[in-house]
Formats: structure tokens, C-alpha cells, sequence
């Protein structure tokens, strides 16, 4: 199945469409569409602290765009970056457990890829060995993996002196802010660093471009000698170390708790952010830098929305889901 990539009048209408369906909705709530669009877009720009911040929520989501990204050129829908965002961050738990100082750092990374990858084999090979659609496993793993790490979170995991949350990442093994007072950490640089690796692996490794000829045409990939079944599996496990990296990041290195909530509130939505994103970066691994800053952005200016205009922050998920449904009526319209 070829990946479709919306041209960018596309998704610029959908856009307009999105924020104006939103607007409406706002008003007919009782809400100041304008009061409340300028609190979500303009503050988060105004004050140096808001951007940093802006862009700390970012970068989880730039790691989970590359997953629906990468698996767009090798013709795949993956979507099972939310569970192996709590794979990675139940790595990043398990190792906080085990250990008490710095060797919980490199631990956390070991633990939390090796469990997101693994994750990500079972849809790949189902998809392999039985041509189950990657949609419909990587749905039920998600919901699997939600509740095996909530079970954990709450159980063995859990915080004794904060039962709210997980035990914690050790000060010693922390990723802290590179610039005091605000959320920014070594996260956003390795976020954009990953997409930039990603990209040149696709634009000039061999395997970027076999992924991208299966994608766009297995029969003719193999007429090349290039295996169609190779290219689904990297795709999936390169997928599964950027969303399981997102995980551990979100555990090592974002403040103030450095652990991971007992209702997974720190990293719940997370892969289906990276789906936005990809899907407003066109597929593309630096086009969903961009997407995310914007995802980003909006994140952060919910919380002032909230606070200046009195509009709940969940007009933000509302609006992040009109760009999604908009964005797949247009692709459905061109399959």
C-alpha cells in the first residue's frame, strides 16, 4: 500500500477548517474564540520561559512523528508509537528500581528500547507471516501496554512516599535543564538530533532507499531484488527506538517529577501527537520538526489559555483532533 502525502494547500485548509470548526465550537460553549486563540498561540511566544517549555513538549512529540514518518516510507500505518512510548518509559522505571545512582541512566536507555522494540516485533511479524493489518495489532498493543504498566506503576513500581506516581529517577542519573528555571533538557536537542539522523539515513543510506521503493512499490522492489519483508521490519524497529526514546526521555529528563504517573498522565497521548505531527510535516523527518514546535506551542499555551481566557485545555485535544480527521477525509478522498 503506498503512503499518501497531502500537499501543503491541504494542509493549510485543514488547518483554517480545524481552528475555524473549533472557534465555532468555543463560542457556541460559552468561550471567547479570539481571547482564547490568542492565549494558545501568541503567549507561549511571549516570554522567553513559555518557549523554552514549548519546545521541552515538543520534542517527545518530534520522536513519535518519526515513527508514523518512518513507517510511511515503507508504505505502513503504525500507530503503535503511544505503546511503545510506555514501553520506553517503563524501561526508564524498571531501571530507576534497580538502581540508585548514575548506572540508572544507561540502564534506562537499555532497558526502555529493548522493551519498545520488542513490543513493535509482535505487529511486525504478524503483519509478515499472516498480512494482519499494522493498524488494527498496533491498536491492541497499544491498549495492552497501557494497562500492563499502569498495573506496574500502581504495584511493584510504585512510589511509597508518593503513591501517585513511580518511583523515582535517581538525582545522579537525571537529564536536569540545561537552562535554569525553565523545562528545556538535553531531550529537545536529542529529539531534533534523532530527526536529522533519520533523515539522512532515508535520503542516503541503501536502506533508506529500499525502505522508500517498497513502500511506494513492493512488486517493483522486488524486481530489484530488494525485499519488501526486510524493509517492514526496520521500519518498525527504527519506529519503536525513536517512540521508545520518547518514553525514557519523559522519564530522565523532564522536570520537576522524573518519574512516571500513575495514570501515565506524563506520557499518555504522546504517539497519537506524533501522528499530527507527522501528518502536518508531510512525512517528512525536519518537516515534523516544525510540526511539532506548532504541536508544542499549542501544548503550552493551553495551560494560559486556562488561565486568561477560562477556557478548558481540552479545546486544544479538540482542535489537534479536527486537524487529524480533516487531514485523513482529504488522503481517503485521494486513495
Amino acid at each position: 500500500m503506498r503512503a499518501q502525502v497531502l500537499s501543503p494547500l491541504n494542509i493549510i485548509i485543514a488547518l483554517i477548517l480545524a481552528f475555524l470548526i473549533g472557534a465555532i465550537v468555543m463560542w457556541i460553549s460559552g468561550f471567547s474564540p479570539i481571547a482564547s486563540y490568542s492565549s494558545m498561540l501568541l503567549t507561549p511566544l511571549s516570554d522567553p520561559v513559555y518557549s523554552l517549555s514549548a519546545l521541552a513538549f515538543s520534542a517527545p512529540i518530534v520522536l513519535t512523528g518519526l515513527t508514523f514518518a518512518v513507517g510511511l516510507k515503507a508504505g505502513l500505518f503504525n500507530i503503535g508509537a503511544e505503546g511503545q512510548v510506555y514501553m520506553g518509559a517503563l524501561g526508564a522505571v524498571i531501571a530507576a528500581y534497580l538502581a540508585r545512582d548514575f548506572a540508572a541512566l544507561p540502564l534506562a536507555f537499555g532497558l526502555g528500547l529493548a522493551l519498545a522494540v520488542l513490543w513493535s516485533a509482535l505487529p511486525a511479524l504478524l503483519k509478515l507471516w499472516r498480512g494482519v493489518n499494522e493498524v488494527v495489532s498496533t491498536i491492541m498493543m497499544n491498549w495492552i501496554a497501557y494497562w500492563i504498566v499502569i498495573m506496574a506503576v500502581s504495584t511493584a513500581l510504585s512510589n511509597p512516599l508518593q503513591p501517585e506516581e513511580s518511583v523515582k529517577m535517581p538525582e545522579a542519573a537525571r537529564l536536569t535543564p540545561l537552562i535554569p528555571g525553565t523545562d528545556f533538557t538535553l531531550a529537545v536537542p536529542l529529539a531534533y538530533g534523532t530527526a536529522a539522523v533519520i533523515f539522512v539515513f532515508l535520503k542516503y543510506s541503501v536502506w533508506g532507499y529500499r525502505m522508500s521503493v517498497s513502500g511506494h512499490n513492493p512488486l517493483a522492489a522486488k524486481s530489484y531484488g530488494i525485499k519488501p519483508e526486510r524493509a517492514v521490519l526496520i521500519a518498525f524497529a527504527i519506529g519503536a527506538l525513536t517512540a521508545g526514546l520518547a518514553g525514557i526521555l519523559q522519564v530522565v529528563a523532564r522536570p520537576p517529577s522524573y518519574s512516571l504517573m500513575r495514570n501515565l498522565a506524563n506520557v499518555y497521548g504522546i504517539g497519537f501527537d506524533g501522528i499530527t505531527a507527522a501528518m502536518l510535516g508531510r512525512g517528512h523527518p525536519l518537516g515534523v520538526i516544525f510540526a511539532a514546535i506548532f504541536l508544542g506551542v499549542m501544548q503550552e499555551g493551553a495551560r494560559h489559555m486556562q488561565i486568561e481566557a477560562g477556557t478548558p485545555f481540552e479545546f486544544v485535544r479538540v482542535i489537534q483532533g479536527l486537524i487529524i480527521l480533516l487531514l485523513a477525509v482529504q488522503i481517503l478522498r485521494k486513495i
